[in-house]
Order: structure tokens, then sequence, then C-alpha cells
């Protein structure tokens, strides 16, 4: 029997991306298996970490790694790593700094809410945000003058939930902070380029393994191998309650393995494909205008979406919510009154769903 019909939770069709709310991503019958194997044995997990973080490092080109429970995990460990090192007393102290460095500089319009406030995982850490610039312009200056003997890092966050226009880019975050000796941690929690990003220079980045890799609930942090040592000795502190077990592990790798080595051209050429299928579709709907949006964050996404009013394009995302199954738009810009739709997630059977449903509102009004 379906384990979510056995609590009474409904499936929905997930056309927002790999998003937390719904699930994250799917995981692949080889993971699950990979997850299954694992959870029917015991091993040391302490060996388990270094082993997966050594095989991580080596996939990703970094100096070492580490697994954890989620990117905002990743940005906790990450700070806390530059507030407290190594050092016991201040691990276990946590979040209070003492007297170390511990203000974490940070972009204004990168001062988002990812499902929590990043602040907040840059104070369980043991940092203090500070923001530098206005939320759609920042200056070098802003930056270089904000640095000071406070100062533990700057985070960089590379989302689509941030301010695209006016930041700094991350070239630049690198080469200033870098040139005052001060280190740059990254979240790139849902960024596909893994590699592009674990080898441009930050000191540490953190990817969601749920979200592009395709698996299970976790994350990871790769970086200098000094710093990683500092991340794991967290362990011993803020980081208990992020810590993962030993399926979650290696479902990561699983997967990892799998996503790294996945036919991209492929991959995209299939998402287009169902992109044009959903565009197609709603063109017939007589009185609709549609558009295929690239990714707001640059990523290499295509998304099909319907342009109405901001009130309308409220009105079709709920009444898509209310059906049977649930269907979730992606929401990002419903208030510029575009209802899109991500290919990632879904089936050609839930292609047909959605415009079945969607035909349906039209239909209704």
């Amino acid at each position: 029997m379906d384990p979510y019909e056995q609590l009474g939770v409904s499936r929905v069709i997930n056309a927002s991306g790999m998003m937390t709310a719904l699930g994250g991503s799917t995981i692949s019958a080889a993971t699950g298996a990979a997850m299954a194997a694992a959870g029917q044995q015991q091993v040391v997990i302490d060996d388990l970490q270094r082993r997966a973080g050594a095989d991580i490092a080596r996939l990703l080109g970094t100096e070492d790694a580490m697994v954890t429970t989620g990117a905002a995990a990743g940005i906790a460990l990450m700070v806390a790593a530059l507030v407290a090192g190594s050092d016991l007393s201040r691990v276990e102290a946590l979040p209070d700094p003492g007297d170390a460095p511990h203000e974490i500089i940070i972009q204004a319009g990168h001062v988002v809410n990812f499902g929590a406030p990043v602040r907040q995982m840059v104070a369980l850490g043991g940092g203090k945000a500070r923001p530098i610039g206005s939320a759609n312009q920042v200056h070098e200056a802003h930056l270089t003058g904000a640095i000071n003997s406070t100062t533990a890092g700057v985070l960089y966050v590379q989302s689509h939930h941030c301010v695209q226009k006016g930041m700094l880019s991350l070239e630049r975050v690198i080469a200033l902070s870098h040139a005052a000796n001060v280190p740059v941690i990254l979240d790139a929690a849902a960024e596909e380029d893994l590699r592009h990003f674990a080898n441009c220079g930050v000191d540490l980045v953190t990817f969601s393994g749920g979200k592009a890799i395709g698996g299970p609930a976790s994350g990871i942090i790769a970086g200098r191998a000094d710093l990683i040592d500092a991340c794991r000795a967290q362990l011993a502190g803020i980081g208990r309650p992020m810590k993962i077990g030993k399926e979650g592990i290696i479902g990561l790798i699983t997967a990892l393995h799998a996503y790294l080595n996945r036919d991209l051209p492929a991959l995209r050429a299939h998402q287009s494909a169902l992109v044009d299928e959903l565009l197609s579709a709603f063109n017939a709907i007589p009185g609709v205008r549609t558009q295929r949006l690239e990714d707001e964050a640059g990523r290499g996404i295509e998304r099909a979406a319907i342009e109405l009013s901001p009130e309308r394009a409220l009105d079709l995302a709920r009444f898509l919510r209310a059906g049977t199954p649930a269907i979730y738009p992606r929401g990002h810009l419903l208030n510029l009154g575009l209802v899109a739709f991500d290919p990632r997630p879904l089936s050609p059977d839930d292609v047909q769903k959605i415009v079945n449903r969607v035909k349906a509102f039209f239909e209704g009004e």
C-alpha cells in the first residue's frame, strides 16, 4: 500500500520546481535501493562521513567535503566553522561567539527568506549578519568598507530568491574579500552546475542534496580541507541536531554519482519538449496568452507560463491547488501575472492533467 495513503496524505503534482515544501525531488529506484541496503547494516558514522566526504571532494574537485541534512544546515555549519573553528570550547559555546570575530557580511539583496530567514541560519552558527548596501544596489565600497576586525567572513547567496539586479557578482565578492584575507562562503542550494560553484574560488560552498541532485533530504558542504574539518567539529555542538544518518549519506552519494553522469543534452531536450507541449496546449485555449520563461537566476531551465492579470493569476493558482490531485504551479511571479510551470518534476501524465485543469479554469469563467 502507498505509505502516503496509509497516513491520509494526498499526492500532488509539483509544477513549481525542486521545492522543499513539496518534498524536494523524487529519488530514483537505484537510490532508494541503496538507502534500503544501507539501513540494514551498521557502520562507524565518523568513518562513513569521512569516506563519503572524500568521494564527494573527488567528484567535485575540492580539497574535502562533508554531508549534512540540507543547505540550510550547511549555512549554519559554515558560519560556525568560521567563528569557532575546531576549538572545542568555542564549538560547545555556540551560538555564543564569545570574543571571536563573528560578523558575516551579506549583500542586502541576499537577505532572503527561503522558508526560513537566512539571517537565522547565520545566527545559529554564532554569526551576526551584517547587510551591506541596499536591496537593489550594492557597490564595491560597501563591501570593502564593512570589513573590519569583527569580520569572520562573507556569505554569498546564489538563489532565485535573491535580488539579481544591482548586486555585486560572485567573482567580485571573492576578489575583494580575499584581497582583505576574508573567507567567502557560498549558498548554492538549488544550483545545477556543482563543479562550477565548487571551484569558483569560494572557501566553502553548500548544496542541497534533495533538489537538483535528486537525492534524499540532505546537503553537501565542500571546499578547503581545514574549514571542512572545522565544519565536522560542529557535530559536537550546533551540528548535533543537524546530523544525517547512514541511509541519507549513502542515498546522497548514489544520487550524486548518477547526477554527475547524466546525459544533460538529452535531459534538456526532454524538458524543452514538455514546455513545448504545455505551451501548445495552452495556446489552443481561446484568449490565453503564454510565454517561455528563462530561469530568473540564470540556470539552464525553461518554463511554460500563462500571462494574466495579477488577480486572475492568483485565481488560477488557487484553482489548480484546490483540485484533485492538487497542482502547484510556480508562484514566484504571480504578482506580475505569470503562472509558470516547471517541467523538471513532471511526467507526461502530469502534463495532461495540468492542461485539462487549466482548460477547466478558462471554460468555467
